[in-house]
């Protein structure tokens, strides 16, 4: 197959990441595929603790969660608080919880991580610590892609009706034959071995030793996942539609141990893997006999030692992520630059973000993936392990945090599991708590003469002396900072575009989604983005460029050209999206959403004329009031033309659509300045804007089947 550069081990990688978050991340361990109406549930959004479910608190993670919120003051043992003497509706009502905060089912996709971190340690500390040679990049790719074929891939199209499927000549195609191969047998082999377990039979024997060890790895990797939800005691604490949904499934949701078979049946079908000829013992069977098999069986053989299973220190959970050979010997901060570092972040953020959900479809996992398969995308030969490290890292503080995930991350803790360099550019990646400290570093970076490379900013022999703050405003973006925020953009960009409807709150209307898009990432990104044209034009247009002391590589600016584009696609689709949601706030008809949309981009309209012709005639506060009176719009201040605390008599406030459509403006010109508006990339972007109007007309369409709509009258 012919490629514009090799298919690369790490290709290969980044390729399987955007696979699974395209393919998995709507599967739940136990429950499988999920519902629509479950992962709107599942959204991250605020609660009061007063609302938890009670069963939550009769968990060790219910127990810990009271112990933070209510005894923070106190070095209390969570297991000595008795939740029934407190009174929740009285101590709870006013202190908020961010969902992210509560046990969920894991996504299926944390097999593949598990998997992946449990067949490197065998390939590189295997048999004894001299390495399996036959336990190649290649074959752990497969192991993680196995349970993809045959799914749709959400990310191939913008409408789920034009998803492509992914079967054996997909995988070929992107992955190459033997890549290929391995999925093939390794999928048979599975299904013939669970198979017969389940038969009670003994299974075949694995074709090589390699793959046995990939079978096992799967086993236990899928036993991991069972054994959270069991020691979580998810199920107990689920709403009535996601229990009769698994009811559904045959889950006997009303057992007092509702996920035992499931527990079970995944020990039975572990034990007779790590039985296969050939599994590596010393790398694989070692390091979980006494860690994930022993506690499950316990749990097994007596239901009041499920609690084991999870939870900070659970010996099904915490010690078996810690006991990887991977995690054990591989030292990142030596090859900070490598795939093996790579894997291990993959590791550190699934354990750190499995509950963690966004405010769209997507888990935090899937986010992470995306970034990565993104940057594959545009960055091509530019593209180093490195970037994708900071790619799956640059959530995990941040969003690891006690009030957010409630685990507690730190900046220290990155900086002592992958050394001071990657450390610190996790630190600038990192959102400090003062609003406009991203702000102020883009425009740092925008006014600061040159580009700075990762290498000239962090000492790579700096670690334990290295003071890290998120942000750090004083000090510009790196390159690698740069490109991570643009791609972290696009894929939220892209989250809000393919499911609207399952955004929670104020954000499914045009004040939040607008004002995010221009006063709080379009300040961050729109000075980078900037910066980044200054460096493609001045190495354009200047012959003694590469002589600069700070200059960036031809393949680096090609990269960085591509970026823009992409970036500026999502910007330009994302405000079709909302301008579109902003129509139907207002009650629009088609044509006059369209008169909107084109008003909106002509750059020929002045501001006056737009005020005039839009503003003025088209957006009639009537037509919204009206809309909330219907209850189709929560209140006037969920709209982008009024405050947020606007009440009906209130004046608007038109600055954040006036300042939105200059940027949008902008940005056709940063295209013009490129050359990137020929008539095949404007018609392409045209055609995409459609489509996105399609996912708004057919999720404003799933709506109005619930409750019909206000007929309004346009005349």
């Amino acid at each position: 197959m012919a490629r514009a550069y090799p298919l690369s081990d790490l290709v290969k990688l980044v390729r399987a990441y955007g696979v699974l978050a395209g393919t998995g991340d709507t599967e739940r361990v136990i429950a499988g595929p999920i519902s629509r109406r479950w992962i709107a549930q599942e959204v991250e959004h605020h609660v009061p603790l007063s609302s938890l479910p009670r069963a939550l608190f009769d968990t060790p993670r219910g127990w810990d969660l009271l112990a933070n919120e209510l005894f923070a003051d106190q070095d209390i043992d969570p297991e000595t608080i008795k939740p029934e003497e407190i009174d929740l509706a009285e101590c709870g009502r006013d202190r908020m919880i961010n969902t992210n905060r509560l046990p969920k089912l894991e996504p299926s996709i944390h097999t593949a991580v598990l998997s992946a971190n449990l067949l490197l340690g065998v390939k590189l500390y295997g048999d004894h610590g001299r390495g399996m040679p036959g336990m190649t990049h290649d074959l752990i790719v497969a192991t993680m892609l196995q349970d993809t074929l045959g799914k749709a891939y959400r990310y191939s199209a913008i409408n789920a009706s034009d998803h492509e499927i992914v079967d054996d000549t997909y995988i070929f195609t992107w992955f190459g034959d033997t890549v290929a191969s391995y999925v093939r047998t390794l999928q048979d082999y599975v299904q013939l071995f669970e198979a017969a377990v389940e038969a009670g039979d003994i299974p075949p024997e694995p074709p090589s030793p390699a793959l046995a060890t990939a079978v096992a790895a799967l086993e236990a990797s899928r036993l991991r996942l069972t054994a959270r939800a069991a020691g979580d005691h998810v199920i107990s604490f689920l709403d009535a539609e996601s229990r009769e949904e698994l009811r559904e499934k045959g889950v006997d949701v009303d057992n007092d141990f509702p996920e035992r078979p499931y527990l079970l049946r995944d020990y039975n079908r572990a034990v007779a893997a790590f039985g296969l000829t050939g599994v590596d013992h010393y790398a694989l069977r070692e390091p979980l006999r006494n860690t994930l098999m022993m506690a499950v069986r316990d749990a097994l053989d007596d239901d009041t030692k499920r609690d084991r299973l999870s939870g900070r220190r659970g010996k099904a959970v915490h010690e078996v992520h810690m006991n990887l050979p991977v995690m054990e010997y591989y030292v990142a901060s030596e090859a900070p630059n490598s795939i093996e570092t790579v894997h291990l972040a993959s590791l550190e953020m699934m354990r750190s973000l499995e509950k963690g959900r966004r405010k769209s479809l997507s888990t935090m996992s899937a986010h992470a993936f995306r970034i990565a398969a993104i940057s594959e995308r545009v960055l091509g030969r530019a593209m180093e392990p490195l970037i994708i490290t900071l790619a799956l890292l640059h959530d995990v503080v941040e969003d690891g945090a006690m009030r957010v995930t409630g685990y507690g991350h730190s900046l220290r803790k990155i900086q002592f599991r992958f050394g001071g360099p990657i450390a610190a550019m996790v630190s600038e990646l990192t959102d400090s708590s003062v609003d406009t400290d991203g702000a102020n570093k883009a425009k740092l970076t925008l006014d600061n003469p040159h580009i700075l490379l990762p290498q000239a900013q962090y000492n790579v022999d700096r670690f334990t002396q290295m003071e890290l703050t998120p942000t750090e405003t004083e000090v510009p973006y790196t390159l690698s900072g740069i490109v991570i925020k643009l791609l972290d953009t696009v894929v939220s960009l892209e989250e809000g575009i393919k499911d609207p409807e399952l955004m929670n709150g104020h954000w499914k209307n045009s004040g939040a989604r607008i004002y995010w898009a221009e006063k709080v990432r379009g300040e961050i990104i729109y000075p980078l983005m900037e910066r980044l044209l200054i460096e493609i034009k001045a190495s354009k247009i200047d012959p003694k460029y590469n002589r600069r002391q700070h200059h960036i590589n031809v393949v680096r600016l090609r990269a960085g050209e591509a970026l823009l584009e992409l970036t500026m696609q999502y910007l330009d689709l994302y405000a079709t999206q909302n301008l579109a949601i902003l129509a139907n706030e207002y009650q629009l008809d088609i044509g006059q959403r369209d008169t909107l949309l084109s008003l909106f981009n002509d750059s020929n309209v002045d501001t006056d004329q737009f005020k005039v012709r839009v503003l003025d005639d088209l957006l009639n506060d009537q037509d919204l009031f009206d809309a909330v009176a219907a209850e189709k719009v929560p209140c006037i201040a969920f709209t982008t033309l009024f405050k947020k605390d606007s009440e009906i008599g209130d004046e608007r406030d038109e600055s954040t659509l006036l300042a939105y459509r200059r940027s949008s403006l902008r940005l056709q010109e940063i295209r013009r300045e490129l050359q990137l508006d020929t008539a095949e990339k404007l018609s392409a972007l045209a055609i995409r804007r459609e489509q996105v109007l399609r996912v708004i007309d057919h999720a404003a369409n799933r709506n109005q089947a619930v409750a019909p709509p206000m007929v309004r009258n346009v005349g």
